[in-house]
């Protein structure tokens, strides 16, 4: 049985707002074939779907039995769908909607044989009012839209008679063409032929990105239509060109589309060469005469290793990939897409939640907070009732351990600079949205301290190594605001974010960024950045243009940043544009996506969602973002000798309060002000962790400020 764990299906949402961009022009036109995302379904018994339900246990593969299940509002009930083929054909292409959350995935690539079973896993959030839930699965043996197959080498080569295009780095440009060509649901004469090696149907004022992606990829709509990518990479424009011709004759014609370009920062070696045939007809051919390009220091360009080589239609819903950053490509070589014809069977399943109200779970109030106390020197001990009290509906667990008193962060003591990091390797990452694509040689340098943000800094949160090896922006000239965060955990709650620090590198000398230090909360989408909780304008100046770490230090100390649980996003927002040539400074020598930070790009009145970084550029670690918080005595607990506890752990019913007592002890102590902290740990999951202070005055302190009157 094939089984799908729960993380294996990654959701990507995005709705970029973009009101007026995009006019499309790729009509409805009478087609050979007419082409749908999901092909109609024949309803019968040649798959079956079953539905098994249990309370999450952690383990994500749990296959539960039950088709109706008693839960609490809140509950995690983890649904278990089960697929069987009694067919006679392979299945390998399936959709799953749900009654309740929608479409769960679109054509996930899973075959099952005659006869094989799937599993898929996820997990659900029981809801008050929302019990039933019906499960449409359709299965098919093919991908819809077009499949590719090697065919016989046929380069035509047009330089001499076709239209040289002049298309400058990371250019395009529009033409029309003597018939409409049909792709996918619809057809068009208006092509925009792009130098990275793409064609976009239905406009003459399309884009070609110089990042290339996996197909289907949603973002790429705003290249302006349905992409032909024969070898989308990102190609320079220092040698060679880009024509174009139609031959034949009506209703034979072709459109011819050739590209002679070397990589982007290429250094020796020889250009791509290789052709699009679009064909009056439908017909549709890739011809490659070079694809090697010989850089002896970027093998991994060769034969389409950096390159996407495939289909997507207007909306995104259906890309057909040959391949993505994986050397498939040989010279003398040709590949013809042809539409597909898949068979697809449909099902139903359903399931049942009994949803009662929800437990609140353990809820710790601990009073009196803080404790305080006075006494003679070396006199009588105090005992001090200190109560627990659980206002939840579960059981609460708890314990107590003692430690010195929390104290503000001093300033770090000014450092050396390390020395010279080891070069790390670079993947092909030639982009405008890369500071790295300027930069053919990358060292990486740990720059001067700047105080407050290197790892000695009381209460620091730092997730990168301090050499930062790429930077982030957008590139594209859309878009005026530019955001990226990284996720922090503090240490305890409430936590107080007192500063953060922030890197950045620069393409030209003399560049200077102003930008905002913004603190969101956790309360987005699938926990990413929800609502912003501050924002300090900053500006950083002298901005090095090698890969050098020079922190600009934010104070956040004025502004009560308090995170009472979860975690907070920290980092910039920056017009892109303005002047242009700044980028934050990334870690990518660990493992990918380890900071969990997030992009974001829009405009103002019209933010984007925030989506993970580590989905664009897949060599991200962390960005050079940290936080300071305020430092937590609980971190290091110790024994604190005139303080002690009858009692330092328990359990707490719900609805129920316990008391233990605190014992102050001032018989070896001199006059003066003692202070220390009660660190105590719970089950409750707002509260993890709750500081009480504890102050303990010996002796009279009325004239400690030497008044004597």
């Amino acid at each position: 049985m094939n089984t799908i764990p729960l993380n294996a299906i990654p959701i990507l949402l995005r709705r970029v707002l973009m009101a007026g961009l995009l006019a499309p022009a790729f009509a409805a036109a009478a087609a050979p074939t007419t082409l749908h995302v999901r092909p109609a379904a024949t309803l019968g018994s040649e798959i079956a779907l079953d539905i098994g339900l249990a309370l999450d246990d952690g383990n994500p593969a749990t296959c539960g039995s039950a088709t109706d299940l008693a839960v609490h509002a809140g509950d995690a009930v983890n649904f278990c769908y089960t697929l069987t083929n009694h067919s006679t054909r392979t299945l390998a292409y399936h959709t799953l909607v749900d009654s309740v959350d929608g479409t769960i995935f679109t054509l996930m690539h899973e075959a099952v044989a005659p006869g094989g079973t799937l599993q898929f896993n996820r997990i659900v959030t029981a809801t008050l009012g929302v019990e039933d839930y019906t499960a449409d699965w359709t299965a098919q043996d093919q991908e819809p839209g077009y499949a590719a197959a090697p065919v016989a080498f046929g380069f035509t080569d047009i330089v001499g008679s076709g239209t040289p295009l002049d298309l400058a780095d990371d250019g395009a440009t529009g033409v029309t063409l003597p018939f409409a060509f049909p792709f996918f649901d619809g057809a068009s004469d208006l092509l925009t032929i792009g130098n990275n090696g793409t064609l976009v149907l239905g406009t003459l004022t399309g884009f070609s990105y110089a990042f290339n992606d996996p197909l289907p990829y949603a973002p790429d709509v705003f290249m302006g239509g349905p992409i032909i990518a024969p070898f989308w990479d990102d190609f320079a424009d220092s040698a060679g060109n880009v024509w174009w011709q139609v031959d034949g004759t009506p209703p034979n014609r072709r459109a011819i589309v050739q590209w002679i370009r070397p990589h982007f920062l290429q250094s020796g070696g020889a250009p791509a060469v290789f052709q699009a045939w679009l064909g009056e007809d439908g017909s549709l051919e890739f011809h490659y005469a070079n694809t090697v390009f010989g850089d002896a220091a970027n093998p991994d360009w060769d034969n389409g290793g950096s390159a996407t080589v495939g289909l997507q239609n207007a909306d995104a819903s259906i890309g057909n990939q040959y391949s993505y950053d994986t050397p498939s490509l040989s010279p003398a070589s040709a590949l013809a897409w042809t539409r597909t014809s898949p068979t697809a069977y449909a099902t139903s399943a359903g399931a049942h939640l009994d949803v009662a109200p929800a437990l609140a779970p353990a809820t710790i109030a601990v009073t009196p907070d803080p404790l305080a106390a006075s006494a003679e020197p070396g006199g009588a001990a105090v005992a001090l009732p200190l109560v627990i009290a659980n206002d939840g509906d579960q059981a609460l667990d708890w314990s107590a351990l003692e430690a010195p008193a929390a104290r503000p962060a001093g300033a770090p003591a000014p450092q050396a600079s390390s020395s010279l990091a080891v070069r790390k390797l670079a993947a092909n990452a030639a982009t405008r949205d890369r500071w790295r694509a300027r930069q053919p040689q990358v060292v990486s340098l740990r720059g001067a301290v700047t105080e407050g943000c290197d790892e000695s800094t009381p209460g620091i949160i730092v997730h990168d190594d301090g050499a930062p090896e790429d930077g982030y922006r957008d590139g594209s000239g859309l878009f005026t605001i530019a955001g990226y965060v990284d996720r922090f955990t503090p240490s305890a709650y409430p936590a107080t974010f007192t500063s953060a620090c922030v890197a950045f590198l620069a393409s030209a000398a003399g560049t200077s960024q102003a930008f905002q230090l913004v603190v969101y909360d956790d309360t987005g989408w699938d926990g990413g950045p929800g609502n912003l909780l501050a924002s300090v304008d900053a500006i950083a100046t002298d901005i090095p243009t090698t890969a050098t770490a020079a922190f600009v230090r934010v104070d956040l100390s004025a502004l009560g940043i308090s995170v009472a649980s979860g975690n907070v996003y920290i980092g910039v927002q920056f017009d892109p544009t303005q002047p242009g040539t700044a980028f934050v400074a990334s870690d990518v020598s660990g493992a990918p996506g380890a900071a969990s930070g997030y992009l974001m790009r829009g405009n103002p009145g019209a933010l984007g969602s925030w989506d993970p970084i580590v989905d664009q550029f897949n060599d991200y670690h962390a960005l050079l973002v940290r936080a300071v918080e305020q430092p937590d005595a609980c971190a290091t607990p110790s024994d604190v000798p005139w303080l002690s506890l009858d009692t330092t752990a328990g359990s707490v019913d719900a609805h129920a309060q316990a008391t233990i007592t605190a014992t102050l002890d001032p018989s070896q102590l001199a006059a003066g002000h003692y202070a220390a902290t009660l660190c105590i740990g719970s089950n409750d999951p707002a509260h993890p962790r709750l500081v009480v202070p504890v102050s303990f005055d010996v002796g009279d302190r009325l004239f400690d400020d030497g008044f004597d009157g």
